[in-house]
């Protein structure tokens, strides 16, 4: 009996084996990208009872311009969303909107990073508050309200450049139902200085202290939508 024969047709059916099997690990536990969104509102919530002297009647319109929306991984990858030219205009009354959302790769994301930025050529961007005559550059924000009964528009032509940690980190894996990250803005302290005195938004010596307020306003923390949603059950079980 020749057994290379025999051999030959149980090693090739064996290595067939092992090569779907290979595969099949290789797939496990990697569903793909899961879409995830971006999210924002204003929450005065946290720090307004501080600036309670604070003379600013009330805020109008809030909008900023976002050049670019980044998350980065824990292992130093990042995942763009692609945004560009995005006017953000937020609800006065704290009400959440979405910005995007996009597949992003599965992982573990610590930081979020948000760019505000004038637009190059303003003339391309519909809304002519953001359009500084007689430069292409523009505005990148845009406040308006009122201060001790007076009527100010605010508007900065800086870019900000912020970077949020998300901690926890964000995971985005298969297991994980509808991943978002959640950016609130606390506008209480935009017009104040350190020691909480109020900052007239019409007086450009102010300009600069408002700019910095305002970049440090923003912060961001990433969750799961069905978990929310399931706390809020939750809540509703307990109000029972």
């Amino acid at each position: 009996m020749n057994l290379s024969r025999l051999f030959t047709p149980l090693t090739l059916l064996f290595a067939a084996l092992l090569i779907t099997t290979g595969c099949d690990l290789a797939n496990s536990g990697n569903d793909g990208p899961k879409n995830v969104a971006v999210k924002m509102q204003l929450n005065t919530s946290s720090t307004a009872a501080k600036y309670k002297a604070v003379t600013l009647d009330s805020l109008t319109e809030v909008k900023f311009l976002v050049e670019e929306l980044e998350l980065e991984s824990v292992s130093d990858d990042s995942a763009d969303f692609e945004v560009e030219n995005l006017i953000v205009n937020l609800p006065l009354d704290g009400s959440i909107i979405e910005l995007t959302s996009q597949n992003i790769p599965e992982g573990f994301y610590d930081e979020f990073e948000m760019e505000i930025e004038h637009d190059d050529d303003a003339n391309t961007i519909n809304d002519p508050d953001f359009i500084k005559e007689g430069d292409d550059d523009g505005y990148s924000m845009v406040i308006k309200g009122s201060y001790n009964g007076e009527a100010f528009m605010f508007r900065t032509e800086t870019d900000f450049e912020i970077e949020m940690d998300l901690n926890p980190p964000l995971e985005i894996s298969e297991t994980s139902g509808s991943p978002s990250v959640a950016i609130n803005i606390d506008p209480a302290g935009w017009f104040v200085d350190a020691s909480g005195n109020a900052l007239d938004p019409n007086d450009p010596a102010n300009k600069e202290i408002i700019e910095d307020n305002i970049e440090k306003s923003f912060d961001a923390e990433g969750g799961d939508d069905d978990d929310e949603d399931d706390n809020d059950d939750d809540d509703d079980d307990d109000d029972d």
